[in-house]
């Protein structure tokens, strides 16, 4: 169990009351828990050594949001013309979906992904907004 002295604790407080969290004592006895993914007040939580990997497991299960990704970005991944995802992306997202997955490219998407759009527009369902409450943590508003 991770230790947090009252300092600390009180700039948690400040910081997760300052996006709107009033249950700021979940959140640290979260955080003392080492969690690295919960939710508390509507925002989820992610520790920043593991949000790529969290989010390349939720984009690898679910291959049509894969397939809909922009197409010039699917067309650089594999190595395919913009024009042919276009088509593709008409009448079966899915199947470039899994395609991305077979190719193993789903990190490389994710990065690209991060890169252009940041965290928010994945986690971030309500406002699609990061906010970095420090100590290692990102937290984004999910209702």
């Amino acid at each position: 169990m991770a230790y947090y002295n009252t300092k600390e604790c009180l700039k948690i407080a400040k910081k997760t009351k300052s996006i709107g969290v009033d249950d700021w004592r979940g959140v640290i006895e979260n955080l003392a828990d080492e969690m690295v993914d919960f939710e508390v007040d509507g925002f989820r939580f992610i520790a920043d050594n593991v949000i790529d990997s969290i989010q390349q497991e939720e984009l690898e299960s679910d291959d049509y949001i894969l397939g809909c990704f922009a197409p010039w970005l699917i067309a650089d991944v594999l190595g395919i013309d913009t024009q042919t995802v276009e088509e593709i992306q008409k009448s079966a997202p899915q199947a470039l979906g899994k395609l991305i997955i077979a190719q193993d490219k789903v990190a490389e998407i994710q990065r690209e992904y991060v890169r252009h759009d940041g965290y928010g527009h994945h986690f971030a369902h309500y406002d699609h907004n990061e906010h970095e409450i420090g100590f290692g943590y990102s937290a984004f508003q999910v209702n």
